[in-house]
């Protein structure tokens, strides 16, 4: 049987008619790369795309910015272009930056979780590119939980922030076009001049070694695919600091320790997808921690959501009151991360919410 063919992200495949003649902006980081390592602003360039602004979400355009570092508008010393920052003194392109653009590309590696931001971003660019008379195209790529089905609960506007602020379930399976299609709808956007360009040869099934030959860090912790893969499952801990989640070392969202406790010592039910099991790890200091280590088995039976929950009620069980009264512990941050002051489950089974492959 012959290999399958490789998968190509939507920013080659986007038809020359959507941006010819056209001033071209990009919303792009690191990762914003095609099959032969170019960035996508590279590649525009070679095709001779008329491309006048570039712009960068949380973590920059050039990805160097911490996680909630804001940072400041700059220019590109090479091609010297505005470079406007989405997470600084606005979140959203404003009718200053969109003046300098007809057609804007949307073109980020995503991860199909609410609390992963760049999924805030594409919220506000449709918002602004729809208020503001723009053209989006949305260059699709394949998402590491694309298999995963939607999973956890519905966003609480009362609890809407910039760590969840798409109106779906906690993960909710799409790539970056699927839910900008599902956003449309959702959001009412009609007069949104949207565009999807799809990846091509991506088939939901395959094998994500398929899928992902390469993995290109969309943010400086996720700098593997498992990274990616287990972050909905320990995201939660930026908001408990007696919980370590390996944050600052290669093993990011991977591991679950604590300097107050043996986490090895946690009971917890069966859960699908995913093996956890225990673990001694470093810590970004160095500290060596009794903890847990989280494997993404099966990414199509992975619940990210439930497996939150069991660690939650399991930590609630070892650690009493001291989990949410440690010094610097956040319940609003950690009710945002979730989109809700109550994500403990049931949750309705969710269909599919609206799948191009």
């Amino acid at each position: 049987m012959s290999a399958p063919a490789s998968v190509q992200p939507g920013i080659v495949s986007i038809p020359p008619a959507w941006i010819e003649g056209r001033r071209v902006g990009l919303v792009a980081h690191p990762a914003s790369q095609t099959p032969d390592g170019r960035h996508a602003a590279e590649h525009l360039r070679d095709l001779g795309v008329n491309l006048v602004a570039l712009f960068g979400p949380e973590h920059g355009f050039f990805g160097r910015g911490d996680a909630g570092e804001n940072l400041t508008d700059t220019t590109h010393a090479d091609w010297n272009l505005p470079i406007f920052s989405l997470y600084g003194a606005t979140r959203a392109p404003t009718p200053a930056m969109l003046e300098h653009v007809d057609t804007l590309i949307f073109d980020l590696q995503t991860i199909a979780c609410r609390a992963y931001t760049y999924g805030s971003t594409l919220r506000l660019i449709m918002e602004a590119c729809a208020a503001n008379d723009k053209t989006l195209i949305v260059a699709d790529r394949p998402d590491p939980l694309m298999m995963t089905p939607p999973d956890g609960p519905m966003l609480d506007p009362a609890h809407a922030s910039f760590v969840g602020l798409v109106p779906t379930p906690f993960c909710h399976g799409l790539t970056a076009g699927e839910l900008a299609l599902h956003l449309r709808e959702t959001l009412a956007l009609d007069t949104l001049d949207l565009r999807v360009a799809p990846c091509q040869n991506l088939i939901r099934g395959q094998a994500l070694a398929d899928v992902f030959p390469v993995w290109r860090a969309p943010s400086p912790a996720i700098v593997f695919l498992d990274n990616a893969l287990c972050f909905p499952a320990t995201v939660f801990c930026e908001a408990l600091p007696t919980l370590d989640h390996a944050r600052g070392t290669p093993l990011a969202f991977q591991r679950l320790g604590s300097t107050h406790a043996d986490l090895t010592r946690l009971t917890l039910p069966n859960l699908p997808g995913v093996r956890i099991e225990p673990d001694d790890y470093p810590d970004r200091q160095g500290r060596q921690l009794s903890g847990l280590k989280i494997e993404v088995t099966d990414p199509t039976a992975y619940r990210p959501a439930a497996t939150a929950i069991a660690l939650l009620r399991a930590l609630e069980n070892l650690l009493g009151p001291a989990l949410w009264n440690f010094p610097g512990s956040r319940p609003d941050f950690y009710a945002q991360l979730w989109g809700t002051a109550n994500p403990a489950p049931p949750w309705p089974d969710w269909p599919a919410l609206r799948h191009l492959y």
